[in-house]
């Protein structure tokens, strides 16, 4: 086979000047050396994150190493140079750090830490039937067959807060209050922004008679954030029961304020004002009720027949 003109003066040019007739990649072996320590946000550490250091000057190439269960690698019999680091794992976000490595002289020992990773779609799609299959047994009343899936789901997604109200909700639907406040408390140190949590906890500690602490939490939800009048009425629901009338007027007025088409408000003021005597503003109420609420409504009864004795 004859050798071409481009081929034999590249040829030439090597042995005339000591060069490759190609370029080649620097080798990456050699005597540097390089260790740590892999851990998560709590300072725990991770076993099994796949450490791969690669060199660019190497055409990116280099050893690869795992974490033992004290979450500590090392790599060692590396050349000198700038060095690419990738720390992986299933369910932690990947990190990528640069570093250089001397062959004369060591580097201390560094420290890594791993994220939490989001739940990716397909686990998304996972919590979402595991959700509906709870909540299905929750409208059967099966509490505790509920509660073993939030609480399965809260192991198995430790970053997602929004398990630990559901779990306060099946105690809650046992009549073991206690647990759910217990439940609901710490959902709130964890996520004290969140509305929903605010109401169920403010509500339940009414219900217990912690009336005090329950409308101190109440009264610091952004209102604009409800969108549930219930809430307000059954607070003012829990008043009545304990005989506070017109304490109990301004958590309707808050459902009417926000909420004027909802009919249930204005029934419970009615009952209110009634218990304080005020006739002419419980006649209102409850007319108004009366011309909003469904045939089907429970209380309706109840408010034609007290209309008719204030007639």
């Amino acid at each position: 086979m004859k050798t071409s003109i481009r081929t034999a003066a590249a040829l030439v040019l090597a042995l005339t000047f000591g060069v490759p007739p190609a370029s080649s990649a620097q080798e990456w072996r050699g005597m540097g050396r390089i260790a740590g320590k892999v851990v998560d946000e709590n300072k725990k550490p991770i076993e099994g994150v796949v450490v791969k250091a690669m060199l660019p000057a190497a055409d990116n190439r280099g050893p690869e190493v795992k974490s033992n269960a004290k979450g500590e690698w090392a790599i060692a019999g590396v050349a000198s140079g700038s060095w690419a680091i990738d720390f992986v794992k299933p369910g932690y976000e990947t990190r990528n750090i640069s570093v250089s490595i001397s062959q004369t002289s060591r580097l201390p020992p560094m420290e890594i830490v791993m994220k939490k990773a989001a739940p990716t779609v397909d686990a998304n799609q996972e919590i979402r039937q595991k959700l509906m299959q709870a909540a299905g047994l929750m409208n059967e009343k099966k509490f505790a067959e509920a509660r073993a899936i939030y609480e399965a789901l809260a192991a198995q997604y430790p970053e997602v807060p929004q398990f630990e109200p559901l779990i306060a909700r099946t105690y809650y639907g046992e009549g073991n209050k206690p647990k759910a406040l217990e439940h609901l408390r710490s959902a709130a140190a964890r996520t004290p922004d969140n509305v929903e949590v605010k109401l169920l906890l403010g509500n339940i500690l009414m219900e217990e008679g912690k009336t005090e602490e329950g409308r101190q939490i109440l009264e610091s939800v952004d209102e604009s954030k409800v969108t549930d009048p219930t809430v307000y009425i059954n607070v003012g629901i829990g008043m009545i029961n304990e005989g506070k009338q017109a304490d109990a007027i301004g958590w309707f007025d808050k459902a009417i304020a926000r909420f004027p088409n909802h009919p249930d408000a204005y029934y419970y003021r009615g009952v209110a004002n009634l218990g304080l005597g005020k006739r002419e503003e419980a006649k209102a109420d409850l007319e108004k009720f009366v011309s909003m609420a469904p045939p089907d409504a429970p209380e309706l009864p109840n408010a034609k027949k007290i209309l008719e004795g204030l007639r």
